[in-house]
């Protein structure tokens, strides 16, 4: 029977005692008796005040139920209470019991903000900080629209996430709102546990349809690449061992029957179905194992992914070639015609006749391979013999050409192509050739560029063992996809019967790794003391002259010099021995490791010397490499001296010195362009002539070792780097030229390449194409961003850039179409226009390790990787740049990579990955992403930057591991730079004091410039003013705690004292009680207990035990045994050191917790972060506070973008 309703104002709740007690404390679910007073109205009424047709009432009761509903019609919320007779609509609580219902409307409009941002915006896969955003935006009307806070999510965490979870589960296999990361990370820092829920409550929340990226526009050709693979593919079973996780067995979940009706219980045997689903019932979904699942899947630490992906035991790339040595001698074996030579052991054939079949010379066969377990290679036969000593031999040498599902394509490549790898078998038996094979060689069309966008062949060829095609080169260790190389001349007429190209391109590679000495002087210089010394000219390696003038760099330690810089960061101890544990309860977690974002593990650069002399042991021609040395001039760097500030000194400065070292070449990695200050071009200043190559570097003062002093530069090193064309550049980049440094033309600064237009795609503020105009490589015609502020952003720093603020998938449909403007009226690129297509698209939907599941397979499908590749195919640009988190390498096991390189060689592009380290690159920053390189036929292929600055070793590993290969890049140095690390010192020092929630756009700079970076980041105008140093407004609790954490280097949450101290609205914090023993802790010094909830001790959490607005927050000591101490939280950044990865939204309790100015009480400001990022101080940001944020973390770093641009416009001259 329908009870009825009735609305009721004024009213106050009390158990029998008549104390008044709140509605959601629990009281009701466990059957105590409460009761209601207050004012009854009509359900018709709707104001909240006592009029003269209120009826007053006491004692209704007792209350049975209590539910909220009315989210789903508005944005009104109704609490409704019931009783055995009816059932009361609470409008209004009277003014004693108005403080016991703050706590319940918090946590209505929380949980009412949190779920409708979550079902609105799952797709972006929000963070916790951008929970936290939205939250600090939002305000509860009930409570005259108090803003929401972090506190209060905290508070409420238990509740808020009981909601989510209680939201009916989809069927469509969307995975639940629980484990989207920004839960996760909730759930984690609250400890949340999910068991039976101590109330029956349910709300009613507003549907709202949830959003999903746009149907992807893609092009035919990247269509058909990736439904070829997902239609083989997706249904097959993964037979990896995978850690399954378990139901918890507690959760109310858990202890439901299934239904009976969902189409996962409609599939079980026991309702009649096939029972081959391992899908469980949607009503038993259990939130513990799905958040579980989620975090195996998608580990917090870029480190985790990479171990999680590696194996114990790599399947190394083995360099030789398992063919079978011995064959069949059942095989009937004739020569056909003259020999085309013969020697001494061996007659040499043009044609053999094997089993009644004709081979050539030149002919593709499958040969027999040793192991079973290897299909049968792929070769061309190069040249045959037979020995004349056994006339019935017959052996031939081939190369090999290596199959796609062989490079780190694996299972998504194309079963029938193969690529050339000079790889070659040498003297197998003509007897282990099974037979014949059509190996067609792909070519170009001459129409590539036009062909975008097409539909393309769809016949299809069978893949029958014996057919394939070729059409590019594949470098295995590198994972490099390049254009064919033309086959070498053979040097040697008289051995053109036993020529391979591929050997000799190989031999070819070899020699240039081997130091080789020329030139031998009949009489030594005074610098060669040695009596077992000859002298030489010039000594070459990697296709470089090393001779005396020229400047090398060495292996760090080969002078050995000390460093004043190192005191800095060696003296660092990041924990005290004795501390008041009665104060700071929590220090005793902080240990002695390595402070996270410390300098204390990063090498030192490069040493530097200028050759005087080459010289070798022996007299020659033979001299091996060991035996080659040089005799060098020590240069200085500003730390190696006696320089009282060495960080105010430019990073490519040193000093002359006469002193002579004699060094092993052994010890030689690279070339150092070395210039005396006023030897520079002078059409250039002296800044912009440096930074146009990492490489040079300079001297104006030389050094005395034995005195200490600086004195003026010598006459004879006034000459170095002089040429007699000062116009005009002296030297080459690393291991490009075979001239000495002196006569040698640069070719790559001569020949005035021409910027490339260019499409940048997922623009955001522009931080990739700002570091690829900044290296001359890209002019940026078009920009394409979503993001409203982000957009404008762009735009005001590319004023003659068309910046399209609209969906890039509709943009392409447009342009597909044929359509040369916009929606919006804005002109369309034309194919045939864009030249350079850089951009990162998100990758939303699909970024976990497992295998992707039919869903998955959807999303990506309609992904924005599968639009940003259909841009690269429609426009067919020279360069292609595609730029995304290090974890793109492992999203579902690789496969995401895979199909990207897939789709650009099967549209004709070269391409190749790599990781790279932003701080690498001159930035204070650690930030490892994933690069993918690509060129257009005909066009060279980029190799990576060399490092050009010295990096946490920590931050450094950038090898991939891929089906257990594990692949390298290009780069060599490794272990060092030509310049030392660049700190936040160096970054932020000269900035003016401000404080929290500073908001002034502009102000003035108040100090000249105190180091190198600084120098080149701030304007040239000297009157110029400082933009955006502006930081985050926070709440007066989290502003007390930032006031107390020490500005000691390492410092964070754990350093916080417990007291109660006065907030800056007026109220005060409490003091955080230790209640319970801790199991793994123990006590403290003094006796006093660890633990501040049950479970410390070993019990189950209870709300009771939770504590708020306390100094230390209550949530960190009660999960920091299970999360690392929370190591970092509310840390500060260290002087000397660098930042974590700048992340869209500094949050004291975010991922990145170490978000705290070195010295000054606020998180770092928005100028801060973009120096940490790189962008120069004129760089221009839109929107708000947070909107600013967004767009510098979300940002690739101009030197790093600038690192890349260098290196395209290298492949660029090359290629013309």
């Amino acid at each position: 029977m329908e009870r009825p309703q009735t609305n009721i104002t004024s009213f106050s709740i009390f158990d029998e005692q008549g104390h008044l007690v709140p509605i959601d404390g629990g009281l009701v679910e466990n059957d105590v008796c409460i009761y209601m007073s207050g004012y009854l109205k009509s359900i018709c009424s709707d104001s909240p005040e006592i009029d003269d047709e209120s009826v007053p009432v006491k004692d209704v009761g007792p209350i049975i139920e209590w539910f909220i509903h009315g989210f789903d019609g508005g944005d009104k919320n109704c609490i409704t209470l019931s009783t055995e007779f009816g059932e009361y609509n609470l409008l209004k609580p009277s003014e004693q019991y108005t403080p016991l219902m703050n706590n319940l409307y918090e946590k209505i409009w929380l949980s009412k903000t949190v779920i409708e941002y979550l079902e609105e915006y799952h797709y972006l896969q929000p963070t916790y900080e951008d929970l936290l955003e939205l939250i600090r935006e939002c305000t509860i009307p009930d409570l005259n629209d108090m803003r929401l806070t972090e506190e209060m999510l905290h508070k409420h965490a238990q509740f808020v996430c009981d909601q989510v979870v209680s939201l009916e589960a989809d069927e469509d296999d969307e995975p639940p709102l629980i484990t989207l990361p920004c839960m996760r990370e909730l759930i984690k820092l609250m400890g949340i546990k999910f068991g039976k829920r101590k109330f029956r409550t349910k709300i009613d929340y507003k549907k709202i349809d949830k959003k999903a990226w746009t149907k992807a526009t893609t092009t035919p050709l990247v269509r058909k690449t990736f439904e070829s693979f997902f239609t083989n593919q997706l249904d097959k079973t993964n037979h990896e061992l995978v850690l399954r996780r378990k139901r918890c067995g507690v959760c109310e979940a858990c202890q439901l029957p299934d239904c009976g009706e969902c189409n996962a219980c409609r599939a079980m045997a026991k309702f009649g179905g096939h029972g081959r689903t391992k899908k469980a019932c949607v009503r038993r979904f259990c939130p513990n194992m799905a958040v579980e699942q989620a975090e195996d899947s998608e580990p917090d630490d870029e480190d985790d992914y990479q171990q999680m992906a590696e194996k114990k035991h790599h399947d190394k790339i083995e360099d030789a070639v398992p063919v079978k040595l011995t064959g069949s001698n059942n095989r009937k074996i004739k020569w056909i015609g003259e020999p085309t030579k013969a020697d001494t052991t061996k007659v040499y054939y043009e044609k053999v006749e094997i089993d009644g079949s004709e081979l050539c010379n030149g002919d593709f066969v499958m040969v027999e391979t040793s192991q079973s377990n290897i299909p049968a290679l792929v070769a061309r036969v190069v040249y045959m013999w037979k020995e004349t000593i056994n006339s019935q031999s017959g052996y031939f040498h081939a190369e090999v050409f290596i199959r796609a599902s062989d490079t780190v394509l694996g299972e998504v490549s194309d079963p029938r192509e193969v690529f050339l790898g000079d790889r070659c078998c040498h003297g197998a038996p003509l007897s282990s050739i099974l037979r014949k094979a059509s190996v067609e060689k792909g070519e170009i069309p001459a129409d590539w560029f036009k062909l975008g966008g097409k539909e393309i062949d769809d016949k299809h060829f069978e893949d029958d063992g014996k057919t394939y095609f070729y059409n590019k080169y594949y470098e295995r260790f590198t994972a490099r996809f390049e254009d064919l190389p033309a086959d070498p001349v053979c040097p040697n007429p008289l051995r053109q019967h036993r020529f391979c190209p591929s050997c000799e391109r190989k031999t070819k590679r070899d020699a240039k790794n081997i130091p080789k000495v020329f030139g031998k002087l009949m009489e030594k210089s005074s610098v060669v003391t040695e009596s077992n010394r000859t002298e030489w000219t010039h000594v070459t390696w990697q296709d470089y002259d090393y001779k005396k003038g020229c400047s090398v760099f060495l292996k760090p330690g080969t002078f050995k010099l000390k460093n004043s810089l190192n005191n800095n960061t060696n003296n660092l101890k990041p924990k005290l021995d004795k501390v008041d544990e009665d104060i700071y309860p929590e220090y005793y977690r902080k240990s002695d490791n390595n402070l996270r974002g410390s300098n204390i593990d990063t090498g030192e650069p490069f040493c530097i010397g200028y050759i005087a002399a080459v010289t070798a042991i022996g007299e020659g021609p033979l001299i091996v490499p060991q035996d080659i040395y040089l005799k060098v001039n020590v240069l200085y760097r500003p730390e190696n001296t006696t320089s009282r500030f060495p960080q105010h000194e430019d990073l490519n400065v040193v000093y002359w010195s006469d002193e002579i070292r004699d060094v092993s070449f052994s010890a030689v990695v690279g070339v150092c362009h070395l210039f005396y200050e006023h030897n520079v071009p002078q059409q250039y200043s002296l800044t912009e002539w440096l930074e146009k190559d990492p490489c040079r570097f300079y001297f104006r003062m030389a050094f005395d070792k034995s005195s200490g002093q600086f004195v003026d530069v010598p006459h004879h090193a006034t000459t170095v780097g002089r040429t007699s064309d000062r116009s005009k550049d002296k030297g080459k980049g690393k291991g490009k030229s075979s001239k000495p440094v002196e006569s040698t033309k640069n070719t790559f600064e001569t020949s005035s390449v021409r910027p490339l237009r260019t499409l940048d795609v997922f623009a955001g503020c522009g931080g990739l194409s700002e570091g690829l105009h900044q290296a001359g490589v890209a002019e940026c015609r078009w920009a394409i961003e979503n993001v409203e502020a982000a957009a404008h952003a762009y735009g005001l720093n590319n004023k003659n850039c068309i910046v399209f603020h609209e969906d890039c998938n509709a943009l392409l449909k447009e342009a597909m179409s044929g359509a040369t403007h916009s929606t919006n009226g804005l002109r369309l690129p034309m194919q045939g226009e864009v030249e350079l297509l850089c951009g990162g698209p998100p990758c939303q939907g699909f970024s976990g390790m497992n295998r992707f599941n039919s869903r998955e397979y959807s999303n990506f499908k309609n992904s924005l990787v599968a639009s940003y590749l259909s841009y690269c195919d429609y426009y067919r640009p020279k360069y292609f740049i595609l730029e995304n988190v290090r974890n793109f390498v492992a999203f579902k096991k690789g496969m995401v990579l895979k199909l990207t390189l897939r789709a650009l060689l099967d549209m004709g592009y070269q391409c190749t990955f790599g990781i790279l380290q932003a701080g690498n690159y001159g930035v204070p920053q650690t930030r490892r992403r994933l690069i993918i390189l690509a060129a257009a036929p005909g066009y060279k292929l980029p190799f990576y930057p060399e490092p050009t600055h010295v990096f946490s070793r920590r931050a450094c590993s950038l090898t991939t591991t891929i089906d257990g290969k594990r692949f390298v890049t290009n780069i060599h140095w490794d272990e060092s730079a030509p310049r030392r690390t660049c700190t936040i010192r160096d970054a932020m020092s000269d900035l003016p004091r401000i404080c929290n929630g500073a908001n002034k756009i502009e102000i003035a700079y108040g100090s000249m410039p105190e180091s190198h970076f600084q120098r080149l980041i701030r304007s040239k105008d000297e009157n110029a003013k400082l933009r955006d140093h502006i930081c985050k407004n926070m709440a007066p609790l989290i502003q007390a705690r930032i006031c107390r954490v020490p500005t000691t280097p390492g410092s964070d949450w754990r350093d916080l004292p417990n007291i109660s101290v006065a907030l800056s609205d007026g109220t005060k914090c409490k003091v955080l009680q230790y209640r319970y023993d801790d199991k793994r802790n123990g006590r403290s010094s003094s006796g006093a207990l660890r633990g501040v909830c049950a479970c410390a001790a070993g019990g189950t959490c209870s709300p009771a035990d939770k504590q708020e607005n306390t100094l230390i927050p209550w949530c960190l000591p009660h999960t920091g045994n299970r999360h690392n101490n929370w190591a970092g939280l509310y840390g500060r950044v260290c002087w000397d050191g660098y930042f974590s990865t700048t992340v869209t939204d500094p949050e004291p309790m975010g991922k990145q917790g170490r978000v705290l100015h070195p010295e000054q009480n606020r998180v770092v400001s928005v100028r801060e972060c973009a120096r940490s990022q790189g962008f120069p101080d004129t760089y221009i940001f839109a929107g708000s506070v947070q909107d600013k944020h967004r767009q510098v973390g979300n940002a690739v770093p101009p030197p790093l973008g600038a690192a890349l641009g260098r290196e395209i416009k290298r492949a660029l001259a090359a290629s013309i």
